[in-house]
């Protein structure tokens, strides 16, 4: 997926690990336990969302320039 969005990186001093999300793309969230993983995790969590907004015919929002 070419399209950039902002994405918002909440880590967790209690249990450890972020929770990572793309606030332009509502319930597009994931977590991870380490830093080095965000990336991937975010960008799995982006393509779904992203297919099943099609599937579903939703529209897609632009990104923003948080």
């Amino acid at each position: 997926m070419s399209v950039k969005y902002p994405i918002l990186i909440i880590e967790d001093p209690v249990e450890g690990g972020y929770t990572v999300s793309i606030p332009d793309l509502p319930g597009c969230i994931t977590c991870c336990q380490r830093w080095e993983n965000i990336p991937a995790m975010i960008e799995d969590a982006k393509r779904a969302w992203i297919t099943a907004a099609i599937e579903e015919g939703i529209r897609i929002p632009e990104p923003t320039n948080k």
